[in-house]
């Protein structure tokens, strides 16, 4: 069994009916003039509004499993509607495990 349809099953105990629960997981970056940058998360259980949803770079809903935005430097404009929701919430899982799992259980 993979790492998604663990997650699966853990968010459906956890979680719920999906029409019941919303969890989304942004990401905003702050690009300092020297290149580094600042990352910044926010967990959401109500929906991201459009006006929210233009201040993040990264926007997943945890509960359909979709990648809602995707707009990281790097990554060509063609490909930014195709990124794959793994590919995404596992990069983000490295660093932000405890965080994750504490949220989703919520």
């Amino acid at each position: 069994m993979g790492n998604r349809e663990k997650y699966r099953q853990l968010a459906e105990r956890t979680m719920g009916s999906k029409h019941n629960k919303k969890r989304f997981f942004c990401v905003k970056y702050n690009i300092k003039p020297d290149g580094q940058f600042d990352e910044f998360i926010e967990l959401s259980k109500k929906k991201i509004g459009p006006g929210k949803m233009l201040e993040y770079m990264v926007v997943l809903d945890m509960v359909n499993q979709k990648v809602l935005k995707c707009e990281l430097p790097g990554i060509p404009e063609h490909m930014r509607g195709n990124v794959p929701y793994e590919n995404v919430y596992l990069h983000y899982r490295k660093w932000y495990a405890d965080v994750i799992d504490q949220f989703v259980a919520s």
